[in-house]
């Protein structure tokens, strides 16, 4: 987590959250706390670090569902899970569209809704958004700007990113089915769901 005077940002995994910290390190003037980003530390919740969020706006980046569901298989597959981290193989596609994982992670990271999300980054705009967000706490100097945009992907892992390649249409439909307040908060941010032709 990284926490400000006047906000709170958490680091909910496969959402961008390493190249956000890198970001957040061009601002040191905005952060005066950050969980070691080498520990599981970093993705502490709200709930964990309630005693420091009083009248704080808090924020999280969100990315697309499916790419999300895709992001997270490919990585337990490889690196497994706090705290044994052995690799697990990954789910049949099937299993991965009928999980509602995704909204245990909106529900615990909102300790089911007692914290109200306020501001959202999404993942493949990350750059913009996040300007836009550190610009409400701060100025942004040129050299911030150039350091922010010019980052790109971080810890980017290696797979073929098509939705096509793993997902059909149908399973597309279910994850959003089986994951209602994501769909929410996506549908909200981007306009629309993610449809397969």
């Amino acid at each position: 987590m990284v926490i400000g005077e006047r906000f709170a940002w958490a680091h909910l995994p496969k959402t961008g959250g390493m190249a956000t910290e890198r970001m957040f390190r061009l601002f040191p003037e905005l952060v005066v706390f950050a969980d070691p980003d080498d520990t599981d530390e970093k993705h502490a919740t709200f709930r964990a670090r309630r005693r420091m969020l009083d009248g704080k706006l808090l924020a999280m980046n969100l990315r697309r569902l499916p790419f999300w569901v895709l992001s997270r298989a490919q990585y337990v597959s490889r690196e497994g899970i706090w705290p044994d981290y052995e690799p697990i193989p990954m789910a049949p596609a099937d299993e991965l569209a009928e999980s509602p994982f995704p909204d245990s992670r909106i529900h615990l990271y909102s300790d089911d809704g007692r914290f109200r999300i306020e501001r959202w980054m999404r993942t493949e705009f990350l750059a913009q958004d996040f300007l836009g967000f550190v610009s409400e706490f701060g100025d942004v100097s040129d050299e911030q700007r150039e350091g922010v945009l010019g980052l790109g992907q971080v810890n980017r892992q290696d797979y073929d990113h098509s939705l096509e390649a793993w997902f059909s249409p149908a399973q597309v439909r279910t994850m959003y089915e089986r994951n209602p307040a994501w769909a929410a908060i996506e549908e909200k941010l981007y306009g629309e769901l993610v449809e397969l032709a």
